[in-house]
């Protein structure tokens, strides 16, 4: 049986906290501070209407990220798994899977588009980052800071997952191996004693063995995706809030098109409901090309008027223009 070989990762492994106990994507924990990069307009629709922008998973800046995942869990495969057989068969099987749930892939043309596509809301966890500055709002912009606990509860009026994006391969590949072991030692515990051997060069499972581990996997790595990035991001720092595929019961959910360069980008507002409507929003940054006084007046006075004593400071990253 495979097992993780260096006991320094897994105690650093123990101090995170997860998602869930097969899914690793580390979560905040308690005091831990949020920050979202947004426009004037899009600070206006937070403080006046409590609502975020979630932009559609596919015209996130990572075009390929959506199918990363599926890439790190190849490498994997091609690594661990020493029967040649077993391993083109399960690599087969698992693909088949992931288009037939259709949650990473747009492969099965039976499903609406619209079912199969998630919605995000990114925040970071770096203060005053130049390049999410330059990225969202060409310095121009402002940087809010929330805290986490508040933003999660203020989300739990609908379904949706939330942390920490993982950017290095060798952590991605572990936390796969992780949610792979522990689906093999759950389903052995269920009856399927011919799994305990899948990583041996005799492997041989049964076919409704086999089966009932590409399930499972075929699950672990649509969440997964939602949640890996290749390491070119790394800078962002990227916590985020997914939101699951559309209903339009009662005309709700319907996306919305905002134009960036000529292009339409398809989003939905999200509602945060917060205690007696506070706002969990704790300063704000104005961007270092805003550098007039009255940038900062204007953005304190308008918080003032929404009932918001905060914090409003100027970034101080140095810009020649």
């Amino acid at each position: 049986m495979v097992r993780s070989e260096n006991k320094q990762e897994e105690k650093s492994m123990q101090d995170k906290h997860y998602l869930d106990d097969w899914i690793h994507v580390p979560i905040c924990q308690k005091g831990d501070k949020l920050y979202h990069y947004t426009t004037a307009e899009g600070i206006r629709g937070i403080v006046e209407n409590r609502e975020f922008v979630a932009t559609k998973s596919a015209f996130l800046n990572d075009k390929m990220e959506f199918q990363y995942a599926v890439e790190v869990m190849e490498r994997l495969i091609e690594r661990y798994i020493v029967n040649t057989d077993l391993r083109m068969q399960f690599s087969a099987k698992l693909k088949a899977e992931i288009d037939r749930i259709g949650i990473i892939s747009s492969a099965n043309a039976a499903l609406d588009e619209d079912e199969m596509s998630f919605y995000v809301v990114a925040f970071s966890k770096q203060n005053n980052n130049s390049l999410l500055w330059a990225e969202f709002t060409d310095f121009r912009g402002y940087c809010l800071e929330f805290d986490y606990e508040k933003i999660v509860e203020g989300f739990r009026h609908r379904v949706f997952l939330h942390g920490t994006v993982i950017y290095d391969e060798e952590e991605q590949m572990n936390g796969l191996l992780e949610s792979l072991l522990s689906c093999i030692h759950s389903l052995v515990e269920k009856g399927a004693k011919d799994l305990q051997g899948f990583f041996e060069e005799d492997a041989i499972p049964s076919e409704e063995s086999l089966n009932q581990l590409v399930a499972a996997m075929a699950v672990v790595c649509s969440v997964y995706t939602m949640f890996f990035k290749k390491r070119y991001f790394a800078g962002e720092e990227e916590y985020r809030f997914i939101f699951p595929p559309l209903h339009y019961e009662k005309g709700q959910d319907r996306p919305q098109f905002r134009l960036l360069d000529q292009i339409f980008l398809p989003y939905i507002m999200v509602e945060l409901e917060t205690e007696q409507q506070e706002l969990p929003l704790q300063s704000v940054m104005v961007g270092a090309k805003n550098n007039s006084d009255i940038a900062v007046r204007g953005m304190k006075y308008f918080l003032k008027t929404q009932g918001l004593d905060i914090p409003v400071l100027l970034s101080d990253i140095p810009l020649r223009y």
